[in-house]
């Protein structure tokens, strides 16, 4: 399947909103966050920098999207995110292959501790923990 890439357009925010939202209510532990507080926040921050994410096609049809951010040495894997319908089938390591060649740096992400699928594909790729809030990592890769 062919993988390309487009940037996404203030109509998307919606939708990767939605997919955040998902992922933060599957896997955050509510009763060390205010949930609404936290997806408040964002829906903001989404919504403000919507063109910094960039779409991911397959085949031509819109599969997800992805925010890469920082300048310098170190960048920051903010959101990945994939339709679920895309899932299992070898798409997020293209596309992390496809980050990681396309950014001479280091990385670092949060990801829940309870989302085992992420968790397993950023080790695969050499991501280690740097940090343990709770339910959450902060995972680093080092060139």
């Amino acid at each position: 399947m062919d993988i390309t890439y487009g940037r996404a357009r203030p109509e998307d925010a919606g939708r990767i909103y939605g997919m955040c939202r998902e992922t933060v209510e599957k896997y955050e532990d509510p009763a060390s966050v205010d949930l609404s507080k936290v997806l408040a926040w964002l829906e903001k921050k989404i919504r403000e920098n919507v063109t910094e994410y960039t779409r991911i096609y397959c085949g031509g049809a819109l599969c997800g999207y992805y925010r890469v951010c920082g300048e310098g040495e170190e960048r920051e894997l903010d959101d990945f995110y994939l339709f679920e319908e895309y899932r299992g089938r070898g798409i997020g390591t293209r596309v992390l292959d496809h980050i990681l060649e396309d950014e001479d740096a280091d990385f670092f992400l949060y990801v829940f501790k309870r989302n085992t699928p992420a968790l397993k594909l950023y080790q695969k790729y050499g991501f280690t923990v740097r940090e343990d809030l709770g339910s959450r990592y902060i995972m680093e890769r080092r060139r």
